[in-house]
């Protein structure tokens, strides 16, 4: 499946495919008016991978800066993924990986210096898969999700 799968930004006409991926992805899933708040803000990247002619997954994320003020360091940039979701049926297939790393690919173009994530602790599945692409466990962020913990994980980029 994967060298069948094209990664490319995502487009108005998207939405409503995208958002039926989300709902099937997530018991909390983003509305489309949040979705379509990350299309419309110019320092989100937002990609969607094609498989045929459907949308089988998406990702959102952006670069963030973090002021080290107590050193003077200047500015560090940092990639943020915000929301990845796959289709049920293409999981484990290489869809993923693919949006993860075009995404990935962008924050290094934009300079950060590493990625970060969260992930609800109880999804064993999504942290064995940010881990196989690298991401380590940095600390918990306690009721991160209004019900549940979520785990903060990171990789370097360069």
């Amino acid at each position: 499946m994967n060298e069948n799968v094209v990664i490319r930004d995502f487009r108005p006409e998207d939405l409503d495919t995208v958002y039926d991926v989300e709902r099937n992805s997530f018991p909390d899933a983003w509305s489309k008016s949040q979705l379509w708040a990350c299309h419309d803000s110019p320092e989100t990247h937002f990609l969607v991978a094609i498989a045929g002619k459907q949308i089988v997954g998406y990702i959102i994320g952006r670069v963030e800066r973090s002021w080290e003020s107590r050193l003077f360091l200047g500015s560090r940039k940092t990639g943020h993924i915000l929301n990845i979701a796959v289709s049920p049926e293409l999981r484990r297939s290489g869809v993923g990986t693919r949006l993860m790393k075009a995404l990935e690919k962008l924050f290094e173009l934009e300079g950060a210096e590493r990625v970060k994530l969260e992930v609800r602790a109880s999804n064993q599945g999504a942290q064995r898969f940010y881990e196989e692409l690298g991401y380590e466990k940095r600390r918990i962020a306690p009721l991160y999700y209004g019900d549940e913990n979520g785990i903060i994980m990171e990789k370097p980029l360069r």
